[in-house]
């Protein structure tokens, strides 16, 4: 990205780069990366792999933790194993990277945004609840959108700029209707709500590892 400064109460007058985000390398990375083409350990599998996985599980405090090729891809997994289907609904953050909407469509099922709130940027609870108690209706077991006739099936909260959203109140109503809440904690890896670490407040969690994201 670059930003053309052309004040004349400035001594710049040029265009200057400023990096979305610089990667730090300065410990044992080169070392890791030689024992992995060393030993032939390149790809999905590995000691590298599994230690990865037992050390984010740890640091955030769940059972698991499974590594994929990306946050757009265990967002999509997220979304199967929550048992998402065709013409079902996910409630979906409007202010948020396109990731987990793609996840939403790839499976045929379609987003629901709700607004973020004026003061955090995340997704506004009052409006969640306001849409699943006004806009939806009860039937069988299951909870339907009164416009469209779809099946509303999961909350997918977005912890925006490192700051998490106001869960307590989406929790509360996701356990009345029987919502799966699937968060997307890509760019808040390491962020606490009520001293709970965010990955580790819903059903399941993505985070990722891309260089803008930490």
């Amino acid at each position: 990205m670059s930003v053309n400064i052309n004040n004349k109460n400035s001594q710049f007058n040029h265009e200057v780069n400023i990096p979305l985000s610089v990667p730090e390398i300065g410990g044992n990375e080169w070392k890791y990366v030689k024992e992995c083409l060393d030993t032939s350990w390149v790809s999905y599998v590995g000691q590298y792999v599994n230690k990865f996985e037992e050390v984010l599980s740890e640091f955030v405090g769940t059972k698991y933790a499974v590594a994929t090729s990306s946050g757009t891809s265990a967002l999509h997994i997220a979304l199967l194993v929550a048992g998402i289907q065709e013409d079902d609904e996910v409630l979906v953050s409007t202010l948020t990277f396109i990731a987990p909407v793609n996840s939403i469509r790839y499976l045929g099922a379609w987003p629901v945004f709700i607004d973020a709130d004026p003061k955090y940027w995340q997704m506004d609870p009052e409006q969640v609840v306001d849409f699943l108690e006004q806009e939806c209706r009860w039937k069988n077991g299951f909870l339907y959108n009164k416009v469209t006739g779809r099946r509303v099936k999961a909350i997918l909260p977005v912890h925006i700029l490192g700051h998490p959203v106001d869960m307590t109140p989406i929790i509360d109503i996701a356990s009345k209707f029987n919502l799966t809440i699937v968060e997307d904690a890509a760019e808040s890896l390491g962020a606490k709500y009520n001293g709970q670490s965010v990955g580790q407040i819903g059903d399941i969690a993505c985070v990722s590892f891309n260089g803008n994201k930490i």
